[in-house]
Parts: C-alpha cells; structure tokens; sequence
C-alpha cells in the first residue's frame, strides 16, 4: 500500500477548498453565534445555581 501524496493531489485539495468561498451573511452568522456563546452560557450556569438554591431553600 502507498501511502505518498503527489503533488496533484495536493494541489487538487487546496482548489477544492478555496472553491467553497462563504459569503458574508455566513461569516456574521457565525461570528453573532460565537460572540453570544459566553453570554448563553453564563445564563444557563445562572439559572441553574438559582434553581438549585431554591429547592435548597425548600428542603
């Protein structure tokens, strides 16, 4: 089994991955989901610990 890569074949995959630019309405998208992670996140955490330490109160 030959386990080397020519260089067409190298070439050929970098082609292949300049040929699926993303447009600009992707890259914000993507960009806005990512800026908002830590915010969902620390929410999520929040409202957990508040849950939680009202069934504490409870019990």
């Amino acid at each position: 089994m030959n386990a080397t890569m020519n260089e067409a074949g190298i070439n050929r995959i970098g082609r292949m991955i300049e040929a699926t630019p993303s447009s600009d309405a992707v890259r914000l998208a993507q960009y806005n989901m990512l800026n908002e992670m830590p915010g969902v996140i620390f929410g999520a955490i929040s409202v957990a610990y508040i849950v939680s330490s009202l069934i504490a109160l409870v019990h």
